[in-house]
């Protein structure tokens, strides 16, 4: 038995020309009507296309930056009106405002030339006897336009070796929501007296275009509730897209940015030195500064006393967090190295960063540093040695400067973020580091590797011909070790290195950070839109126990999408009383020779395109005052053969 490779490949042959025919996943519109769990990986779709225009047929959202973020009201509507005009026209044609354009259609844009054929002829194709002996194993589906009296949109022939599998979904119309009720969709669904019956639902709430409160549960209740708050599965579904980041948190997300963007210049500075092209590296992040200001910063900030950090909580209040995001953009940075990147990242190009560092280390031989550094990176050792009078001062070349200020400012924006979780005590630092950042190796574990360095030391290794090998140290370990885990390093440098790089390694650091920042997001995002304090601690272990998606980098187009499992009683209260932005409910009965499953789905907002078939071009959504629901309907019989 073979896929529905063999029944694309004819049916393209024989009906190409007339119809566009594909073999891929299902569009979204028939996956919401269907369910995900009747929906397969790939379908073969025969429709009609129309790219008519070259423009999308409905036009996208405009939202003033103003409204990004939603006012915390009691009597928050959490399903959105139908009848609710979201556009300011006023603002249309103001330029002087901000207007961020969103496309909030439910559909994708390439569905819009989707368009359906008359239902009589997808029948007639589905009848011919060769249509039917295809061996294959899967669903072909036809797109119908609705212009038959039950206002057909799909049509379904499943292939299957041991059932005869047909299914149809109809477009039903407006209706109420007083209007769906139990006893009308088991009239619908039609089973036999005396058959068992079961329901899948679930009830989708919106409370803003972002984020989408997901109820399912199943029932064998002959007549079953189709609105229960109590048992049943919660999910929030949330979307972060770094482009809609607000005042609260862009000072974060834009370190990030800087760190992504100098990671990238190292990464290009040593490519096209493998290449051969000799260039100074680029530095593009900083707005600048000037010189004698800097050389004052950089003396004032090694020599004055840092004092002690700033006490926002007493230990056992709880801190409400978005307070505590505000004091974090505002708290007394103590070590030496995460003042430096502050200062440093604001030079305006490499020349000009270079001279910084120039400048650092002539003042940390020549000054009376106090406050000396606490971090554990490769510039808080540099500056210890030269105060001390172990290293002379250092002349940086290539990525070396880059390298430094990158070290640096990946310990200092994860400073950041250890603040805001662990004083607002919703996440562990524990949790908060995951295996995405570095820790300190356990001393126990290098002792085999020691023994041999020191074995080696003495005996020397042997080289590939057998002669006696140069005698190494334990520096040359550490040299090589470190080599080997490093993508862009000089095979002449050994021993003691102003800075390293490797490429691996601070991709994974940058991509944990973005996932941390994420998550904050998402907190914060429950937070105003929800309140609900008892499962942000949940909601951290959920999404940081993950491992970190790698990114190479971060635009405006990046967006987190997170399934969050909830329990029923912290959102009960919120949604009490209030109808679903959609409903999905399938019901199942079955006996010995037939299975009957009707699905019958209900939302707010038509989620199909509206040139996809005729049965959508009515106004009759426009003239009902109550909550109305765009209605589908799914019948599927399965029998045997």
């Amino acid at each position: 038995m073979s896929n529905l490779a063999n029944i694309y490949a004819e049916l393209l042959r024989k009906y190409g020309e007339n119809y566009t025919i594909t073999y891929s996943p299902p569009p979204s519109y028939l996956v919401k009507l269907i369910g995900a769990r009747e929906a397969a990986a790939k379908i073969i779709l025969i429709y009609h296309e129309n790219r008519k225009g070259a423009t999308t047929t409905t036009p996208t959202k405009l939202i003033l930056r103003s409204e990004r973020r939603v006012a915390t009201d009691s009597a928050l509507d959490l399903t959105g009106s139908p009848l609710k005009d979201d556009c300011i026209v006023d603002a249309i044609g103001d330029l002087s405002i901000d207007l961020n354009i969103v496309n909030r259609n439910p559909w994708k844009p390439e569905e819009e030339y989707h368009r359906g054929q008359l239902a009589d002829k997808a029948r007639a194709i589905i009848c011919t006897e060769q249509f039917q002996q295809g061996d294959g194993l899967g669903s072909v589906w036809f797109l119908c336009d609705g212009s038959d009296f039950g206002q057909t949109l799909m049509l379904q022939y499943e292939f299957n070796p041991t059932h005869f599998s047909r299914g149809i979904v109809q477009y039903s119309g407006v209706l109420p929501s007083y209007m769906v009720t139990s006893q009308s969709l088991v009239r619908q669904h039609g089973m036999t007296a005396g058959t068992p019956l079961e329901t899948y639902i679930e009830n989708c709430y919106q409370v803003n275009p972002h984020m989408m409160l997901r109820f399912n549960w199943s029932t064998s209740a002959p007549l079953p509730l189709l609105v229960d708050l109590s048992a049943c599965n919660v999910i929030l579904n949330q979307t972060f897209r770094v482009g809609d980041c607000g005042p609260l948190t862009d000072d974060f997300l834009n370190q990030l940015k800087i760190l992504v963007y100098i990671r990238e210049d190292i990464v290009s500075y040593y490519i096209d030195e493998k290449a051969g092209v000799s260039r100074d590296p680029v530095y593009r992040c900083g707005s600048g500064i000037d010189m004698d200001e800097l050389r004052e910063s950089i003396n004032k900030t090694m020599t004055e006393v840092s004092g002690f950090t700033d006490v926002f909580t007493d230990g056992h209040a709880e801190n409400d967090i978005e307070e505590v995001v505000q004091q974090a953009k505002l708290r007394r940075v103590t070590d030496l190295t995460d003042k430096l990147w502050e200062l440093l990242k604001c030079c305006s190009s490499y020349k000009d960063l270079k001279i910084a560092f120039n400048l650092l280390f002539q003042c940390a031989v020549r000054c009376n540093i106090v406050n000396m550094p606490t971090n554990k990176n490769r510039l808080a050792e540099i500056i210890s040695n030269l105060a001390n009078s172990r290293l002379a001062m250092p002349c940086l070349s290539g990525a070396e400067p880059l390298e430094l200020l990158l070290e640096i400012g990946l310990e200092k924006v994860y400073k950041d973020y250890e603040f805001i979780f662990t004083e607002s005590k919703v996440c562990s630092i524990s949790l908060l580091k995951g295996s995405g950042t570095t820790t300190e190796p356990d001393p126990s574990n290098d002792l085999p590797k020691l023994r041999k360095s020191l074995h080696n030391a003495v005996r020397g290794d042997q080289t590939q011909n057998g002669g006696a090998g140069i005698r190494k140290t334990l520096l040359h370990h550490t040299a090589d070790s470190k080599q080997s885990g490093t993508k862009f390093q000089n095979d002449d440098m050994s021993g003691f290195k102003n800075s390293s790089f490797d490429e691996h390694d601070s991709m994974t650091s940058i991509s944990k950070l973005f996932q941390i920042h994420s998550t904050l997001e998402h907190i914060l995002m429950i937070h105003i839109n929800l309140n609900l304090p008892n499962v942000y601690a949940d909601v951290c272990t959920q999404l940081l126990s993950k491992p970190p998606r790698q990114l190479e980098g971060i635009d405006d187009q990046l967006s987190d999408v997170v399934e969050i499992q909830l329990s029923a009683h912290y959102v009960r209260e919120h949604l009490d009383g209030k109808d679903p932005h959609s409903r999905q409910i399938t019901m199942k009965s079955q006996n010995k020779f037939r299975e009957l499953s009707t699905t019958f789905y209900f939302n707010v907002e038509n989620i199909c395109p509206p040139e996809l078939a005729q049965c959508f071009q009515s106004d009759d959504k426009e003239l009902v005052k109550e909550r109305t629901y765009h209605a589908w309907l799914y019948r599927k019989i399965r029998t045997l053969k």
